[in-house]
C-alpha cells in the first residue's frame, strides 16, 4: 500500500483549509448580517420601556425580563465601539448635524442620544465586518499579515457604510411614500374642511383616519397637532413640519397653508387646487417610470437573455462546423 506523499499531505490540508474557511465565511455572513439588523432597530419598543420603568422603581414584579445572550453582546459590542466612535465622528459637529437631519428624514428620533447611538453603530458594525474579513482572509491566505490588514483596513471602512446607506435608503423609501399618499390626504383635509372642521380639528381628524392608509403623513400631523397643543404657533408649527419631512411637496403645502391663514383665504380651496396638482405630478411620474421600464430591461436582456439564446442557436451549428474539419 502506497504511504501518503508530502504533496497529497499539502493538498489534502489545502482542502481542509479551504472547507473551514467556506464554514466561517457562511457563519461570519449571517451573523453579521443579524448584528446589522439588530442595530438598525433605533425605536424600542414602548411596552418594553413601560414595563422597564416598573422594573427599576420595583412596583411590578411581571416586569422583571431577562436579557438574552444576543442583547447581551449587542450592548457590550456598543460599549466597545463606543470610544471608537468618539475618536472617530465625536468632534466633528457638522457630521452630526447631517445624522440628525437624516434620522428625522427617515421618521425616527432625533435626539442627542440616538444621534450618539448611531454613530456607536456605524462603528460596532465596521468592527464587526473588519474582524470576518481579517478572519476569513487569515484563513484563506494561510496568515500574510499585509493581506489580513488590508482586508481588516477594507472590511472596518464599508461596513461603517452599511448603517449610512440604509438609514439614507429610509429615508428615501418615506419621501417616496409621503410624495403617493399626499393627494388622498389632502382630499380628506379638504372634506374635512368643507364639513366645519377648524384647521386644528382637520389636523387631528386626518392625523386619525391616515394611520393605516399613510402612516408617515399620519406621523407627521400627529407631531404637528402635538406641537400646537403645546403652544407653539401654527406658522412655527406648519415651517418646522415642511422642514423637518425633506420632502418639497410637504414644504410647499406648509406654506401655502400658512399664507391661506395669513390672508384669509379659503384652505379648503387652496388644498383642492394643491390636490390636483400633485395628482397630475404623480401620474407623470408614473408615466416616466413606466417610460423607463424598456430601457432598463435592455440589460437584463444583453446579459442573461441573448447569450443563452446565442448559444441555443449557433452552439449545434459551431458543432457540425468543427466535426466537419475534423476538430471535434
Amino acid at each position: 500500500m502506497a504511504e501518503p506523499t508530502s504533496a497529497n499531505l499539502l493538498e489534502t490540508n489545502h482542502i481542509i483549509l479551504l472547507v473551514v474557511g467556506g464554514v466561517l465565511l457562511i457563519i461570519a455572513i449571517f451573523g453579521a448580517l443579524a448584528v446589522i439588523i439588530s442595530m438598525l432597530n433605533y425605536e424600542e419598543s414602548p411596552v418594553h420601556d413601560r414595563l422597564r420603568m416598573f422594573k427599576e422603581k420595583g412596583t411590578f414584579e411581571g416586569a422583571k425580563r431577562k436579557a438574552g445572550a444576543f442583547d447581551d453582546l449587542h450592548e457590550a459590542l456598543l460599549t466597545f465601539a463606543e470610544p471608537v466612535s468618539q475618536k472617530l465622528y465625536g468632534q466633528n459637529l457638522k457630521y452630526q448635524k447631517e445624522v440628525k437631519s437624516m434620522l428625522t428624514e427617515a421618521g425616527l428620533l432625533d435626539t442627542e442620544e440616538q444621534v450618539s447611538r448611531f454613530m456607536t453603530q456605524r462603528a460596532a458594525v465596521g468592527i464587526v465586518l473588519g474582524a470576518v474579513a481579517f478572519v476569513v482572509t487569515f484563513v484563506c491566505t494561510f496568515g500574510m499579515i499585509s493581506y489580513c490588514l488590508f482586508a481588516l483596513l477594507g472590511g472596518f471602512m464599508g461596513g461603517t457604510m452599511i448603517p449610512q446607506f440604509l438609514l439614507k435608503q429610509k429615508a428615501v423609501k418615506r419621501k417616496t411614500e409621503i410624495r403617493y399618499t399626499m393627494p388622498d390626504t389632502l382630499d380628506l383635509m379638504v372634506v374635512c374642511v368643507e364639513a366645519g372642521l377648524g384647521l386644528d380639528s382637520t389636523i387631528q381628524r386626518v392625523a386619525e383616519e391616515t394611520e393605516r392608509m399613510a402612516p408617515e403623513i399620519s406621523h407627521e400631523f400627529k407631531r404637528l397637532n402635538k406641537e400646537l397643543n403645546a403652544g407653539i404657533s401654527r406658522i412655527d408649527a406648519f415651517q418646522n413640519m415642511g422642514s423637518r419631512a425633506g420632502v418639497d411637496e410637504l414644504r410647499s403645502l406648509c406654506a401655502m397653508i400658512v399664507q391661506a391663514d395669513k390672508m384669509g383665504t379659503s384652505v379648503a380651496d387652496t388644498l383642492r387646487v394643491y390636490a390636483d396638482d400633485l395628482r397630475t405630478k404623480r401620474r407623470q411620474r408614473a408615466e416616466e417610470l413606466a417610460s423607463k421600464a424598456s430601457i432598463k430591461m435592455t440589460f437584463p436582456l444583453v446579459l442573461f437573455i441573448f447569450p443563452p439564446l446565442f448559444i441555443i442557436l449557433m452552439g449545434p451549428i459551431v458543432i457540425s462546423t468543427l466535426k466537419s474539419f475534423g476538430i471535434g
